[in-house]
């Protein structure tokens, strides 16, 4: 039996970097985006500059995942902006359609995976994840700065996959579907309605099932678990390569780790509730359950 490998083209470690520094078509992007708990709000969204600031992947830009690849301000947090948009903001950061691109967080990987799918969903070959973060990168011993970076502006060509790009009336179409499995990113607790953060209504989109993103990747040192454990950890769920795989979370954010992970293994039919439980646990018409 063959043993399972991640796509290297996607997940990079830290020697990659090194090796790669000065490529001249690669730009290097630091995602990490800032969660701040708000009584009425649930979480603030911020940048984190002043991270940056203080220290980054020696020649990396700075990437604000809400202000520069979203919708902002918008009802749901982080949603995707319509193609033309989409274009203008990528190619203000620099990203033009020969780039190679290398996102990583100084904090939670999802960061670095959500801005991973942003660039996906909207058609973009050439973007990459460090496996690790800048943690990876600090503890390799390899160069980091203080100095802020910017890249000259670009041309960015948006070609959307439609059928990565999930809204509510894309899952309701599913939800009974036998080659179409449901996944909840969200913690155990979250999934059974027993506890965590709830986004309206405690509990799970109904008949879908739980792989949670802390077990996808480590979220202390930002290390993917290894593709035999992935593969096992996603197929014991039900969700395996020959079916379509639909991904949610609470705000479309964390989910993005499963895709990541689902891609890297192989799985060919993803998709990602935009969206997720901040509309879908809010909309007293969806249906829900829970343990």
């Amino acid at each position: 039996m063959n043993t399972p490998e991640l796509n290297r083209d996607l997940l990079v470690d830290a020697a990659w970097l090194a090796d790669h520094l000065d490529d001249p078509d690669l730009l290097i992007f630091d995602t990490t985006t800032l969660l701040v708990p708000d009584p009425e709000l649930e979480y603030r969204v911020e940048g984190d500059q002043d991270g940056y600031l203080a220290g980054h992947v020696s020649g990396a830009a700075y990437l604000n995942c809400q202000d520069d690849l979203s919708i902002t301000p918008h009802e749901f947090r982080f949603t995707l902006p319509e193609p033309a948009d989409f274009a203008a903001k990528a190619g203000a950061l620099g990203i033009s359609d020969n780039h190679r691109v290398v996102l990583y967080s100084r904090t939670q990987p999802f960061w670095s995976t959500r801005a991973w799918w942003s660039l996906y969903a909207m058609g973009f070959e050439g973007a990459m994840v460090l496996d690790g973060g800048y943690a990876a990168w600090v503890d390799s011993g390899h160069p980091v700065s203080t100095t802020p970076q910017e890249y000259a502006a670009a041309t960015f060509t948006a070609a959307p996959r439609h059928d990565v790009i999930f809204g509510k009336e894309d899952v309701l179409a599913v939800l009974d579907k036998p080659e179409v499995a449901v996944v909840n990113a969200l913690s155990a607790e979250q999934f059974t309605g027993s506890g965590g953060m709830a986004f309206g209504r405690a509990g799970r989109i109904t008949n879908s099932v739980n792989v949670p993103y802390a077990e996808v990747c480590d979220m202390a040192t930002g290390v993917f678990s290894d593709a035999a454990t992935l593969k096992a950890m996603f197929e014991s769920a039900g969700a395996t390569p020959d079916r379509k795989i639909v991904n949610y979370c609470g705000g479309g954010i964390s989910a993005t780790l499963g895709f990541f992970a689902q891609k890297a293994l192989g799985y060919e039919d993803l998709a990602l509730y935009d969206a997720s439980m901040q509309e879908w646990g809010k909309d007293e018409s969806l249906p829900m359950e829970k343990d």
